[in-house]
């Protein structure tokens, strides 16, 4: 009985992963057998649309333009070389009687950012389409600058440093004008590729350091001039940034739920020019993204 028992107990587990292997093995041949004929294929043309939404991986290269050194155009001594702010710091407590930057970022980078658009696509049949999609994303940088206060006299005493975060907020507009591809004539699944030109319009939002839990922006939103306490300067809106252009390639897997709405998550890469200074190139950027598609939703066909 108790043999009968434990055999019982074991056969039940391997019957159940046997029944799941099977309906699974049954649907991918189910799936295999549903596909589209030649001609299905050359008929099915028309226009999609949808959203994309994903995570946005920015190569760390142009994110030196935020690393505050001084052969950048926002640079940290802007701070340090205002007398006003000088005096302010030291009424602050941040230091005693000198202060001076000891070291920069070296490797300043983007955090992951969520980016987001639309697109739109004309089916030249069932696996070749041309499509168009516009994107955003909003990426930060940040990174600590080490500053140096009262330098000692004697090597004996200890020195004091002070750690600085710096920021740099910057948006990016992208336009992608892409082929895709899909392979087999699977109505349900299919691996997909793509690729085409693109084009950037980068902007800069935000650019400070913080001292003494401060906020100094280091964009000269007052000219040439050095900001003065008190004096109503005027404020000029600070434009950096400017329009790139690339390429993209991107991989992914198509499904579709019905001859209406599909989905496909993917992987694009871009190498395109952030134009942030003069010396910038071609840096690659990957997106990771989950496309949502409609198609005949106003007809119903």
């Amino acid at each position: 009985m108790k043999f009968q028992a434990v055999v019982s107990t074991s056969i039940k587990p391997l019957l159940l992963l046997l029944s799941v292997t099977g309906l699974f093995f049954t649907t991918i041949q189910a799936k295999a057998q549903n596909k589209y004929t030649d001609e299905e294929c050359k008929q099915r043309t028309g226009f999609e649309y949808g959203a994309i939404a994903g995570i946005y991986v920015a190569d760390k290269t142009s994110a030196d333009f935020y690393s505050g050194r001084p052969d950048k155009e926002n640079y940290v001594n802007y701070v340090f070389n205002n007398s006003h702010w000088y005096e302010e710091l030291w009424k602050m407590d941040f230091f005693k009687d000198t202060a001076y930057v000891l070291d920069y970022p070296e490797k300043m980078s983007y955090a992951p950012a969520f980016s987001f658009g639309l697109f739109v696509k004309y089916d030249l049949n069932c696996k070749t389409g041309i499509y168009a999609q516009f994107y955003y994303v909003k990426l930060r940088a940040n990174d600590i600058v080490t500053v140096e206060v009262d330098p000692p006299i004697e090597a004996l005493y200890e020195r004091k440093i002070r750690h600085c975060p710096i920021i740099g907020i910057e948006e990016r507009n992208i336009l992608d004008l892409g082929v895709s591809h899909s392979f087999g004539l699977n109505r349900v699944s299919r691996f997909s590729i793509g690729g085409g030109i693109s084009m950037n319009n980068t902007i800069v939002k935000e650019h400070s350091i913080y001292i003494s839990e401060k906020e100094y922006n280091l964009m000269r939103i007052y000219g040439n001039n050095l900001y003065v306490p008190n004096s109503n300067q005027q404020i000029f809106q600070v434009r950096q940034g400017g329009i790139g252009f690339g390429m993209f390639a991107s991989v992914g897997v198509r499904f579709e739920f019905s001859p209406v709405v599909a989905i496909e998550p993917g992987a694009s890469v871009h190498f395109m020019k952030i134009n942030l200074d003069e010396l910038s190139s071609l840096t690659p950027q990957m997106n990771f993204y989950l496309k949502l598609s409609f198609r005949d939703l106003l007809t119903f066909n």
